[in-house]
């Protein structure tokens, strides 16, 4: 940093930087998110797949929930406090604003001991309100999932079984045409038919839409069923990953 000839500029911001990373609030929310991150990753790899499995989505989802809940625990916050701590050092005393008298010293209290067990609820206090703030948003968001199980009849790993009767999606079918009536359901139905029984279709949806534009095969599907799901479901994870970076961003330190 004191090297001769180094830019001013990039010496003031490596020197900000430092001073950052040396800071205990920053790095205590470095280490929550960290953990949480850790926690959320594989659903974001199932959320950014182009799988169309509403199941496996569900199926993530509330494990990733549980997984969330079960760090709500002073053992989990102990331990990235501590290892905070460890890294850049213990945080200033936060205490509280009010006056000290005569009873306090009489009942044994130390300043810098009640400090620092002020400090240490403020960061207890701020890591339950991430992780629940967090929970509640992920339950809101994704309340209506099993809403969206219609999904299920354009996953192409299920087109070879779909094309027996006994397997064919009807329940999945009954509750697309309920949310959206505009569809034909006996067109869509004979639609599905031709998607299952001919193996040239049993593709993912966005290679299926690619195939059926190059072969100019729109009009066999006359419902062009595929265009509406592929929008709903990445409109609605899309949304998700934003909101949920907006909100790490708020409890993110930034100048």
């Amino acid at each position: 940093m004191t090297e001769p000839g180094g830019e001013k500029e990039t010496i003031a911001q490596s020197a900000s930087l430092k001073q950052k990373l040396e800071d205990f609030d920053f790095t205590f929310l470095l280490g929550v998110f960290q953990f949480i991150f850790g926690l959320t990753e594989p659903l974001f790899q199932v959320l950014q797949s182009k799988t169309v499995d509403i199941k496996k989505c569900q199926d993530r989802i509330m494990s990733t929930l549980s997984a969330l809940k079960a760090t709500r625990t002073d053992e989990t916050f102990s331990r990235i406090y501590d290892e905070t701590g460890k890294a850049v050092g213990e945080p200033a005393p936060r205490r509280k604003g009010r006056g000290r008298g005569w009873e306090d010293l009489e009942q044994g209290f130390n300043q810098h001991q009640e400090g620092d067990q002020e400090t240490l609820v403020s960061f207890r206090r701020l890591y339950f309100q991430i992780v629940d703030g967090i929970v509640l948003h992920m339950t809101q968001r994704f309340a209506d999932m099993e809403h969206l199980n219609f999904f299920r009849i354009l996953e192409h790993t299920s087109f070879a079984s779909f094309c027996k009767p006994a397997a064919f999606p009807s329940s999945e079918l009954a509750q697309l045409i309920n949310t959206y009536p505009f569809f034909d359901q006996q067109k869509l139905r004979n639609a599905l038919h031709t998607l299952y029984n001919n193996r040239l279709f049993h593709k993912p949806p966005g290679e299926l839409i690619e195939l059926l534009i190059e072969d100019d095969l729109q009009g066999t599907l006359s419902e062009r069923l595929l265009e509406p799901f592929r929008e709903k479901m990445f409109q609605e994870f899309w949304t998700w990953i934003g909101h949920t970076k907006l909100f790490c961003e708020a409890f993110l330190p930034h100048e």
